[in-house]
Order: structure tokens, then sequence, then C-alpha cells
């Protein structure tokens, strides 16, 4: 009865974090994604031409810093995970 529990606790809450993860990386991603989006957008568009490198720089450093973000709460949520159900709670259910 224990182990059947513990199996279904684990199964349970890996699929938890995975969605977790998968769920905070798509939001955060298509959020920043199109903030930059509309950032180049109004820049290039109410600056004209003078501050199209700065709304191209504003553009790629929002994505470049989405993607960073997302990989590395995705790394983080299952690096805790794993630390949590493969290490710490085999020792502690028994």
């Amino acid at each position: 009865m224990l182990f059947f529990f513990s199996c279904f606790f684990f199964s349970f809450r890996f699929f938890f974090s995975f969605f977790c993860s998968f769920f905070f990386s798509c939001f955060f991603c298509f959020r920043f994604f199109f903030f930059s989006f509309f950032c180049s957008f109004f820049f290039s568009w109410f600056f004209c031409f003078r501050f199209f490198f700065f709304s191209f720089f504003c553009s790629f450093f929002f994505s470049f810093f989405c993607s960073f973000f997302c990989r590395f709460f995705c790394f983080f949520c299952r690096f805790f995970f794993f630390i949590h159900f493969f290490i710490h709670f085999p020792i502690t259910s028994f």
C-alpha cells in the first residue's frame, strides 16, 4: 500500500512538475516575444529610422532574455524535482 501510494504520488508530482515547467516556459516566451515585437514596432515607428538600431537591440535583448530565462527555469524545475523525488523522497519514505 505504501509502495503503491509512493509510486502514484511520484508519477503525479513528476507530471505536474513537467507540465508546470512547460506551461511557464511557453507562457513567458510567448509574452516576451510579443513584448519585444511591440517594442521594436513602437520604437521604429515613433522615432523613425534614427532609433531603428535601438529597437533591433531591444528586440534581440528581450528574445535572448526570454530564451535564457525559460531554459534556466526548466532546468531548475527539473533539477529540483529530480533531487527531491529520486534522492530525498526514497530516503524519507523508508
